[in-house]
């Protein structure tokens, strides 16, 4: 997660004020610098799906993972980060005429279902205040299209994981957008949250 992202650098820093107040560097309005990266890297793990997982395969070739989640059959290859595009490239899956998009290559959580030729990808979008990541999850459907277009054998389903602060009245336009372009979005801090995004993964075709 950039916060978000684990291994990029935090855009969501606190407004910096230099003794000349001519010089202002805002990196953001957000929760603030290495507190919030700190909570956002501590929410990914929150919501990381591997304590349900039933079964799990290292393979060393590809640097994933065969899973399986309890009361389900259905194998997944877990290829978070890089290890996706690496791990579909591996499989002559990749459409190497596309310009891999720069918001497209590291997504937190990714299981590929290979019988049934879909990819689940899990971005997870952490904040507590005002900030630069509101405006990101609007980008969702031009993900989802670009992941379809890199990975054209495959149903790309892309999924938003995303915490409290986005249910205030000011992201219902943007969480019916999402609605709108079938990006399904789920809310990290519920109870239930990894249940329902394994019940969501089993029946989607």
């Amino acid at each position: 997660m950039e916060i978000i992202n684990h291994a990029l650098p935090s855009d969501n820093d606190s407004l910096v004020i230099q003794k000349n107040t001519n010089n202002i560097i805002n990196k953001g309005t957000g929760a603030g610098g290495a507190n919030t990266n700190k909570n956002g890297l501590l929410y990914e793990e929150k919501t990381n799906l591997e304590p349900l997982y039933a079964t799990s395969i290292f393979d060393k070739e590809t640097n994933t993972y065969i899973v399986t989640f309890n009361g389900s059959e259905s194998k997944y290859v877990r290829a978070n980060k890089a290890n996706l595009y690496k791990y579909m490239k591996y499989r002559g899956e990749v459409n190497n005429t596309l310009q891999q998009a720069a918001g497209c290559k590291q997504p937190d959580e990714a299981y590929i279902d290979n019988d049934r030729k879909i990819v689940f990808i899990i971005e997870k979008k952490f904040q507590q205040g005002s900030g630069s990541v509101d405006e990101k999850i609007q980008t969702g459907p031009f993900k989802q299209l670009h992941y379809s277009q890199q990975f054209p054998n495959y149903t790309i389903h892309y999924i938003y994981c995303l915490s409290e602060w986005f249910k205030n009245k000011e992201y219902t336009s943007v969480l019916e957008y999402l609605h709108q372009h079938n990006i399904p979005v789920f809310w990290g801090n519920e109870d239930e949250y990894k249940q329902k995004i394994i019940e969501y993964m089993t029946n989607s075709s």
